[in-house]
């Protein structure tokens, strides 16, 4: 674990932490009834707890660079993102044109949310494997 770069390892972090947040939703809001259960608290806590972990690393460590070879693969996990959003909404426009609505507005929610939960998993992956197959 020591010769991986700080992109990887915050890529192995924003991992661990979406598998926390699926198991969350997995064990406690999957047979849940709609309701207050906080779970975009825990979501918003998480990305601020990310995101200043991050920052304060970054700011802390000065040997932290970001080379063209970082910038390329995160492109290259960008590009597989966007791929996925774009044919979830395009799927999720088809569903709606052809049935004139969503069922309920809790389907819509769940369908942008897995969405959003495949799009950053492909991102982290992609930017995984690409990090693995240059080293």
């Amino acid at each position: 674990m020591s010769r991986l770069s700080f992109q990887e390892k915050m890529l192995y972090a924003q991992l661990f932490g979406l598998v926390a947040v699926i198991a969350y939703y997995a064990h406690f809001l999957v047979t849940a009834p709609p309701g207050h259960h906080f779970f975009h608290a825990v979501l918003l806590i998480l990305l601020l707890l990310f995101v200043s972990f991050r920052t304060i690393l970054r700011r802390g460590s000065g040997n932290v660079v970001q080379d063209e070879r970082d910038s390329l693969i995160a492109a290259v996990g960008t590009r597989w993102s966007n791929l996925i959003l774009w044919i979830g909404l395009v799927v999720i426009l088809v569903l709606y044109w052809d049935h004139g609505s969503m069922r309920s507005p809790h389907v819509l929610i769940g369908l942008l949310f897995h969405l959003l939960i495949l799009a950053a998993f492909a991102r982290i992956l992609r930017e995984l494997v690409a990090y693995r197959t240059a080293a």
